[in-house]
């Protein structure tokens, strides 16, 4: 009978994050809850942005004044009505009052707290009402389009596995099913038991049947 080395190991997420604020705030509406399935770019978080959005209508107010003296001091410095520098002073205050602009209106987008990517809500960590700070998380998102499985391979054995090599692992909640897994990393330092990890990226099965946390094998033929 041909030899044949077998190694079980653990399925992982492809991405897995916790959400946080990058604003502290008021947070007026989670859209979102655990088990939510969730796409790139979709709006997760609502954070109060009301004294945002009353700072940017006052510099909206300064910008049409500086704009209106700009065109005016352009007028009459053009018939030499007015020195240069009155104009040269409103249009330093219209570019200082843009700059403030773009400034809040940079801190309004961050108030729209957005997947950084398509998953799957694992954890609700806040509610709506309660005060959201950085660093705090608030969501927790996993992405099990794809997974990571991992085994521990004994230093005899890992010269049987190469980088960028496709393998065959069977899942254990899958037992007919065949995957393909490549290897994406193979440890440098040697663990617990003098084992290396090495770890493959496979494709989740259609509709995503595969759940991190899973178990699964890999057999090697290592004599024919």
């Amino acid at each position: 009978m041909d030899d044949a080395l077998q190694l079980t190991g653990t399925f992982e997420p492809y991405r897995d994050t916790k959400i946080s604020a990058e604003l502290q705030g008021k947070i007026n509406r989670v859209l979102v809850d655990a088990g939510s399935i969730v796409s790139q770019g979709q709006t997760l978080i609502q954070l109060d942005n009301s004294l945002l959005q009353l700072q940017l209508q006052s510099i909206d107010v300064q910008i049409q004044g500086f704009q209106a003296d700009v065109n005016r001091y352009t007028i009459l410095a053009k018939a030499d009505a007015v020195q240069g520098i009155q104009l040269e002073k409103a249009e330093l205050g219209l570019k200082s009052a843009q700059i403030q602009r773009a400034t809040v209106q940079e801190q309004i987008n961050k108030t729209t707290i957005k997947a950084p990517f398509g998953g799957v809500v694992t954890a609700k960590l806040s509610e709506a009402g309660a005060f959201a700070a950085p660093g705090v998380p608030l969501l927790q998102i996993i992405d099990i389009s794809k997974l990571k499985f991992t085994v521990n391979v004994p230093e005899k054995d890992l010269k049987y596995f190469q980088m960028g090599r496709n393998y065959t692992i069977v899942a254990d909640a899958y037992p007919g099913t065949e995957l393909s897994g490549k290897v994406i990393m193979i440890g440098s330092k040697a663990n617990i038991g003098n084992s290396f990890p090495v770890q493959f990226l496979v494709q989740n099965l259609k509709n995503q049947p595969l759940k991190a946390g899973m178990f699964g094998n890999i057999t090697i033929q290592t004599k024919n």
